[in-house]
């Protein structure tokens, strides 16, 4: 009988240990890698929880799936591009990002930033095929196709948010990567990238 209650205290505290050990593993990790994680996943966080989910959406996102890929026929702007489909000239307006204008049908809506956003884009494409990924809505009311896309297996709004080319932009009922472009616009915004830095994004 006291074998069996001595091993219950030893098991007891090996699981204390355990879990001790592993607090403070997260404590560790959160105190002196704040620089290196996004801002919302610091000491300052409710639980860890709450930093879980955060991580979870500033990591990037991979297609669930292998995606068909397809080459670019044009630039037209920042955020939409010509792709020929199905053997369709279809253009794609990349979901989640908006670019400066600079094709816009008023004239007075294009702006400087916007042919630097598209000569950005041009240059960043070239060579390169990209994947279409889908979400809800598949055209807009201006008839084009709504679409996340990849190149190289990451995807494109990423790479043109980080360089401060855009701003995100909420396009419901497609929020499939809402929250992950959220925390790739701020690591944008607060390192002043692309036009955040030059103020033509506002803060």
């Amino acid at each position: 009988m006291k074998r069996i209650q001595r091993t219950k205290r030893r098991i007891k505290r090996i699981l204390l240990g355990s879990f001790a050990f592993l607090l403070l593993l997260a404590a560790c990790a959160l105190y002196f890698l704040p620089d290196r994680l996004p801002a919302a996943l610091t000491p300052a966080s409710d639980t860890l929880r709450e930093g879980v989910e955060v991580l979870k959406n500033w990591i990037a996102p991979q297609p669930s799936a292998p995606l068909k890929t397809y080459k670019v026929l044009r630039v037209i702007d920042g955020d939409t591009l010509l792709i020929r489909i199905d053997g369709e000239e279809t253009p794609v307006r990349l979901i989640g990002i908006d670019a400066p204008e600079s094709v816009h049908w008023d004239e007075t809506k294009n702006t400087p930033e916007g042919e630097t956003a598209s000569a950005w884009l041009k240059a960043y494409l070239e060579g390169k095929r990209v994947s279409l990924e889908y979400d809800q809505e598949l055209v807009d009311r201006f008839g084009r196709t709504l679409a996340y896309a990849y190149v190289d297996g990451s995807l494109l709004e990423d790479a043109i948010l980080r360089a401060g080319m855009a701003e995100t932009l909420s396009m419901d009922p497609n929020p499939r990567y809402e929250l992950h472009f959220a925390a790739v616009e701020r690591e944008a915004r607060d390192t002043g990238a692309g036009f955040w830095g030059t103020g033509f994004f506002r803060k």
